[in-house]
């Protein structure tokens, strides 16, 4: 119980004070979103901050039913204490700074940001590694649901 207790501290201390830090170094300005900008009520649609706050909570909790039950059997307790500090320093910083550097170049998602900043290289690495961990999901999640047919599952 101590070491939830302690996880769910580092979830609301920490993140109280990381968003501040990262709110300082980004420096956020107020000009329009390319929601409002580029609005084509398919890929650019203007949402109100409630669910735009559902969405972020879904993108960032869709992995934690695939790696909080492996962290959980791998290491024991001690998960009450890595998955809040990933949370923190790792997940909701990282989209964040996604988002803010995608608002900043026109509303690009990743693969154009990836292939704009680090060169086709990098990006090709990109996308095999895109591939493989959305084979990962697919695959762990047909094993949950029990209609898995790739081998002993």
């Amino acid at each position: 119980m101590i070491t939830f207790l302690t996880g769910f501290a580092i979830l609301i201390i920490g993140g109280y004070f990381y968003s501040k830090l990262s709110v300082k170094l980004f420096e956020p300005g107020d000009e329009p979103t390319p929601a409002y900008t580029k609005q084509d009520n398919v890929d650019f649609v203007p949402m109100g901050k409630w669910r735009n706050s559902l969405i972020n909570l879904l993108n960032i909790a869709g992995t934690g039913p695939i790696l909080g039950p492996i962290q959980g059997i791998l290491f024991g307790p001690i998960a009450f204490l890595t998955i809040p500090v990933g949370y923190v320093l790792g997940g909701a910083v990282h989209d964040y700074w996604c988002g803010m550097i995608s608002l900043r170049n026109g509303g690009d998602q990743m693969p154009a940001l990836v292939k704009k900043f680090l060169g086709k290289g990098i990006s090709r690495v990109y996308f095999v590694f895109l591939v493989l961990l959305l084979l990962l999901v697919a695959w762990c999640s047909s094993i949950r649901r029990g209609t898995c047919s790739w081998g002993r599952c």
